[in-house]
């Protein structure tokens, strides 16, 4: 079987994972692989998807990383069936095949990412963005990882995918209080201060 020819059997076997008559966990998948990403630094090459470290603690009892367990779990189906295939490769390739599966565009992605043995490659508590930080904060998180302003409204549009459940949000669930587009939220970084946002995954 050809590189190719893999990758498709796994997106399939993940999309039976995501999408069936248990529910659709498309929005949980992509909340996943980006909070397994998202603690990348370029400063010292430490956190991010390599490592799959969200197995372990600290970075599995993150309150910003709650509820993840959940799709961790759900995924786990696919490590069954692909054992050879990294947690690190499966959450991200699941996360990217998310957002095609919810009517996206397809997302290049590259596997060969691999594991951590234990916990002692977690990143610190901490790198996650937290919207209630302020617009500093996230500019601090997002150009740790060599984004820009574009970049950060760009990605932050995934938290429209799915609805907001108090178990699986280090916020306890609070409701956005408007309905803010990525025009607002463009505005919002560029004219502090700015009002509290609230936003959940």
């Amino acid at each position: 079987m050809d590189d190719q020819m893999y990758v498709n059997a796994v997106k399939s076997d993940i999309r039976k994972a995501l999408v069936n008559q248990k529910g659709n966990s498309c929005p949980l998948a992509v909340r996943l692989a980006w909070h397994a990403s998202g603690t990348y630094s370029k400063h010292d090459d430490t956190g991010g998807s390599y490592g799959a470290t969200m197995r372990f603690p600290p970075e599995k009892e993150d309150g910003a990383n709650a509820g993840l367990d959940i799709e961790r779990d759900i995924l786990q189906e696919v490590k069954r069936q692909h054992p050879d295939l990294s947690y690190a490769d499966i959450w991200t390739l699941a996360g990217a095949h998310a957002i095609e599966i919810a009517g996206g565009p397809p997302i290049e992605h590259k596997l060969g990412r691999t594991d951590a043995q234990d916990g002692s490659a977690c990143p610190a508590v901490g790198r996650l963005p937290d919207a209630s930080q302020g617009a500093e904060h996230l500019r601090e998180v997002f150009y740790r990882m060599g984004f820009n302003d574009e970049d950060i409204v760009a990605l932050s549009g995934a938290h429209t995918l799915g609805r907001c459940h108090k178990v699986r949000t280090a916020s306890g669930g609070g409701r956005v209080r408007e309905r803010w587009y990525a025009a607002d939220f463009w505005r919002w970084l560029q004219m502090p201060p700015a009002p509290q946002y609230l936003g959940c995954a």
